[in-house]
């Protein structure tokens, strides 16, 4: 990665425009890229190949460190079938270039023919992983969410490890939209979405302002995330070595200008035997900053 500067006051305004582009290698696409400083938010698109965010890039950063013990772009992994790995409800843009070279890895989603469910997921899938990427999903799961950590644990073999983002505020604790979600449905009054809750009690709620994120399947925002929770959740689920990603990988277009919303990666530990997983052990001065 580098930065262009030192452009004079009389340069053309093209040269002027460079002072605040940064260049990096995307890992997903490959493409050498080139992006203005101010476009490097977690969610706005800054690779002008496959459109790649800084948050979708982290994940492969991620996983790229956890599965190798360094940072490569998805074309440069080497060939390996004897891992296995899952993604819920994976971007597309990766989740077909992960499986050319990880043929054990497979893309799942909470609708369609690929379904899963991570509250509900199969005993069959048990210890069965060597990674699971959650990117973007656990807020959308209806409480209570600790499930969702549950199983992800009990489906990775020791260590196995768990990529994971969600949106969430440095402070305080998780907000639960709707503590007491049983049987409900989304339904349209005036015009605006709201949400009909019949309680375990029997009696009825009923919600506005409801929060929609974008694409497709169950995008109802549930909870808002605390940093706090989501690490209290991943310890009580069993996960080991818990680290927030916190550090920049530049080379590859990963700039965090925030201390809120970062990747998480858990382990799950070996229990006192040898692991069953092939992954290394990675160092936690890698992925987190400080």
């Amino acid at each position: 990665m580098t930065e262009a500067g030192g452009a004079r006051a009389d340069s053309p305004p093209g040269d002027r425009a460079r002072v605040n582009a940064v260049e990096f290698v995307c890992n997903i696409c490959g493409c050498d890229a080139f992006a203005d400083r101010d476009d490097f938010e977690r969610e706005r698109p800054s690779c002008p190949g496959c459109r790649s965010t800084v948050r979708v890039r982290a994940v492969i950063h991620v996983l790229s460190t956890a599965l190798f013990g360094e940072s490569l772009k998805i074309d440069d992994f080497p060939y390996r079938p004897d891992l296995n790995g899952l993604g819920l409800s994976d971007s597309p843009g990766y989740a077909k270039r992960l499986v050319t070279k990880l043929p054990g890895y497979r893309n799942t989603s909470y609708h369609g023919t690929s379904r899963l469910d991570i509250t509900d997921a199969p005993a069959e899938l048990d210890g069965t992983l060597d990674f699971l990427i959650s990117s973007e999903v656990f807020e959308h799961v209806a409480p209570p969410v600790q499930r969702a950590f549950d199983n992800a644990f009990r489906l990775l073999r020791p260590g196995g490890v768990l990529v994971l983002t969600v949106p969430y505020v440095r402070e305080g604790e998780t907000l639960e939209h709707f503590p007491h979600l049983n049987r409900h449905e989304v339904s349209e009054f005036e015009g605006q979405p709201i949400l009909i809750n019949r309680t375990r009690e029997g009696g009825w709620e009923i919600f506005d302002d409801l929060i929609f994120h974008g694409g497709e399947g169950a995008t109802l925002e549930m909870r808002r995330f605390a940093r706090e929770s989501v690490l209290r959740h991943m310890a009580e689920a069993g996960f080991t070595d818990v680290i927030e990603c916190s550090a920049s990988c530049a080379q590859f277009g990963v700039l965090w200008d925030v201390d809120w919303s970062l990747p998480m990666l858990g382990r799950r530990g070996s229990d006192g035997e040898s692991s069953s997983s092939p992954i290394p052990r990675v160092a936690a001065v890698s992925l987190a900053s400080g």
